[in-house]
């Protein structure tokens, strides 16, 4: 790893060459790929080639990739993170702390979007239901019906710049 490498030139470890080191572990997990790997074009480093491909969803392990949709969103998010932790910079790398907090965010994120998909889910099915039932029903109900359909759905809040 790197994060020794860096150690061996500086002769001292700090919380920024854990960053380092926890970067390149979460870039060996999501992409499936040793730092050095022979599966890697040119020979490069896992950072440089995650970095070439802009982190794509094509850096991700075959295996994830089948994944769904919101949890290849989170990876690609995690992946983001990962870049930052093995910046060549370590004034530039985020402190522990603030990648906890990162991915703390991107889980909520997630939960968010579950919560509203299923809110979403279960105001198809009660239109669903109550197109069914509008049928046998007069016509006088369909406005008053129809006005209830929306009462289920909650809007994903927006993003507030920190």
């Amino acid at each position: 790893m790197l994060g020794f490498e860096e150690y061996g030139y500086m002769m001292k470890i700090t919380e920024k060459s854990d960053v380092y080191s926890y970067g390149i572990v979460v870039l060996e997990v999501l992409t499936g790929k040793q730092p050095i790997d022979p599966t890697i074009p040119d020979g490069l480093h896992i950072v440089d080639w995650v970095r070439h491909k802009r982190g794509g969803v094509e850096v991700l392990d075959e295996s994830l990739r089948a994944r769904p949709e919101s949890e290849i969103e989170e990876m690609l998010q995690t992946l983001g993170v990962a870049l930052l932790c093995v910046n060549s910079s370590p004034d530039d790398r985020p402190t522990m702390k603030d990648v906890v907090a990162m991915m703390k965010e991107i889980r909520q994120e997630r939960e968010e979007c579950v919560k509203v998909d299923m809110l979403l889910n279960a105001s198809s099915a009660n239109e669903q239901q109550e197109r069914n039932h509008l049928t046998e029903e007069p016509m006088s109900m369909i406005s008053t019906s129809s006005t209830n359909l929306h009462l289920h759905y909650s809007p994903h809040r927006p993003q507030t710049p920190k």
